[in-house]
């Protein structure tokens, strides 16, 4: 292989292992992360379970909304959800989440119930 081609190989690919790299390192902090389902609660934050964990302070959080399909909940093993969090300065951080029963918090009623045992107001959509 000449010199040209590995070049070009790491070019491509140096990126990609760089994003990685950077998911692994920013998700290892959490402990809870996984099988955690939408969100996980750890150190005092609601931490969204996204590639990127974005914690966000309880004390912080206005309301949570939770918005499913109440036939998809009924009828199939898995789900689709939307957590919407407001906080108290008026962000918003919406992140969808494709729920299966074998999560932690595998419903959203359980999760609505894990918000509501911590004070933080929470609305559930099952449309």
């Amino acid at each position: 292989m000449d010199w040209m081609a590995i070049l070009s190989t790491l070019f491509v690919l140096g990126p990609v292992i760089a994003i990685l790299v950077i998911f692994a390192m920013a998700r290892r902090k959490y402990k809870n992360r996984g099988g955690a389902g939408a969100f996980f609660f750890e150190n005092g934050c609601l931490v969204l379970n996204t590639g990127l964990p974005y914690p966000i302070p309880l004390e912080d959080i206005r309301l949570v909304e939770l918005d499913c399909s109440a036939w998809e909940l009924e009828h199939q093993l898995s789900y689709s959800l939307t957590v919407k969090v407001t906080r108290k300065n008026g962000k918003t951080r919406r992140v969808f989440y494709k729920g299966y029963r074998t999560a932690k918090l595998a419903l959203p009623s359980d999760m609505e119930a894990a918000l509501r045992e911590r004070g933080v107001p929470c609305v559930l959509n099952a449309r």
